[in-house]
């Protein structure tokens, strides 16, 4: 909620009203009149935290209708000099000069304000394959606000994320972060977040007050490759990463481990292909975890290589 408005009549077109509140400038009721939205992009493109890719309309060509964002990194305030006051000059010409530290935190919400003309814009988000877990705790705030939740994860999405953290060893750097957090970065998952605005009610004593308000919307792509999160996927990187892992570089537990994971697979397979393809994953996953060696990487960042770049939204969506 953002502020209670002033007369009831403004339940009368509340979409429209709503519409009415909103200041392209800010899509916030503004509290300080020189830092509009493009005033938290800007720090975000100088700082290197996102990387934006947009997509317009292809009718109405000037509506932007889709915002990818790869989040690069989350700065530290010991990574930001140990000052929240101080401040960092912007790399381009904007009607302020400087930002600081409290403004980067806040932009991680209100750059997120930004709406299109039918209150229709969506985000894509999803962490670079590269992306450390060195992060403020005000992050895991934001996460719990605007990242994805365990229900909206497929079926076997979800069997996935169970197979993972039932074998993952957390290291004591991974201690405050959720489970669902760690699964993201990981597999480069991307998840779709919307806001809308309306006018709502809250009851205050007796009244119904009017309030402009801001609804937040978590969805899971419908475009996300499931093959690439299958338990085998799931599999192959225990194998790739036996640091992390409940389960160490021991062939015969190793084995056991992915026996005991393919056998429900086997049971329910419905025809001799899905059969046939159930043994060719157990064979790559068993040939993964045979070759898996004690030079496993200890980047805590997402999978290396091409193993889930179709779960990347930009091969989906670019500029027209």
């Amino acid at each position: 909620m953002e502020d209670p408005l002033l007369h009831d009549h403004y339940f009368k077109e509340p979409k429209k009203m709503a519409d009415d509140f909103i200041n392209p400038l800010f899509w916030r009721i503004p509290e300080d009149l020189t830092k509009r939205h493009i005033f938290y992009e800007f720090i975000f493109v100088d700082t290197d935290s996102i990387f934006i890719s947009d997509v317009f309309d292809k009718v109405e060509k000037e509506k932007l209708i889709f915002r990818n964002i790869k989040i690069c990194k989350i700065i530290t305030l010991e990574q930001w000099g140990g000052n929240p006051n101080a401040t960092k000059n912007f790399s381009r010409v904007l009607h302020v000069s400087d930002f600081s530290y409290w403004d980067y935190r806040d932009a991680w919400t209100k750059f997120f304000y930004g709406q299109n003309p039918g209150n229709s814009l969506s985000w894509f988000l999803y962490f670079d394959k590269n992306f450390l877990i060195d992060l403020p705790y005000w992050f895991l705030e934001w996460w719990d606000k605007y990242g994805p939740i365990i229900v909206l994860l497929p079926p076997s999405v979800k069997e996935s994320f169970s197979l993972w953290t039932s074998n993952v060893d957390r290291p004591d750097t991974w201690e405050f972060y959720p489970d669902l957090f760690l699964f993201f970065v990981q597999f480069n998952l991307t998840w779709i977040l919307m806001l809308e605005y309306s006018i709502q009610e809250k009851l205050i004593g007796n009244v119904n007050v009017p309030y402009f308000g801001r609804q937040i919307k978590i969805k899971w792509w419908s475009g996300m490759n499931l093959a690439n999160l299958g338990t085998d996927k799931v599999s192959k990187w225990l194998a790739d990463n036996l640091t992390f892992c409940i389960t160490k570089a021991n062939d015969q537990s190793s084995f056991l481990m992915a026996k005991s994971q393919n056998q429900a697979r086997i049971s329910a397979a419905s025809s001799l292909d899905e059969l046939m393809k159930i043994a060719e994953e157990m064979k790559n996953t068993m040939a993964s975890i045979s070759q898996a060696g004690s030079d496993n990487s200890q980047n805590i960042g997402g999978s290396e290589g091409d193993l889930f770049d179709s779960n990347d939204p930009s091969t989906y969506f670019g500029h027209d």
